[in-house]
């Protein structure tokens, strides 16, 4: 082994060894100063908090927003997840544009145009079948 193949093999280990050490600095640093969030169980949530009929998104409107003039659209909206029922709530009723519902959930405009799409597929798909099965 010459003098040149010796100080390759040498710098390459050390730079195996340096990307090491800043990998793993860099994950320290991250977990030291992520944000973490406490998580509730749904058992102690209060009921207000749980129940769709009343305050749908932040206070602002209730699923008597919409006038459903069929007991089946009404049915099946109620089946909707929350989330979706938040989507059409704010988009429908408070007339709110798909990227500022983006901004108040902290997801993206192609998210709330995926849910609005999915959310309307299940509606129809519900008032197809009778609205009974969802």
């Amino acid at each position: 082994m010459n003098h040149q193949q010796k100080n390759d093999e040498l710098r390459a280990r050390f730079t195996v060894w340096l990307e090491t050490v800043v990998y793993r600095a860099k994950l320290k640093y991250l977990n030291r100063y992520r944000t973490k969030f406490e998580t509730v169980s749904i058992e102690e949530l209060p009921e207000d908090m749980l129940s769709v009929s009343e305050n749908i998104v932040y206070g602002t409107a209730s699923r008597s927003a919409f006038d459903f003039e069929e007991e089946r659209l009404a049915e099946a909206f109620a089946n909707l997840p929350i989330k979706r029922q938040q989507i059409l709530t704010m988009l429908f009723v408070e007339e709110r544009k798909p990227e500022e519902i983006a901004r108040l959930l902290n997801c993206s405009a192609q998210h709330v145009y995926d849910q609005r799409y999915q959310a309307l597929k299940k509606l129809r798909q519900a008032l197809a079948k009778g609205g009974d099965e969802f």
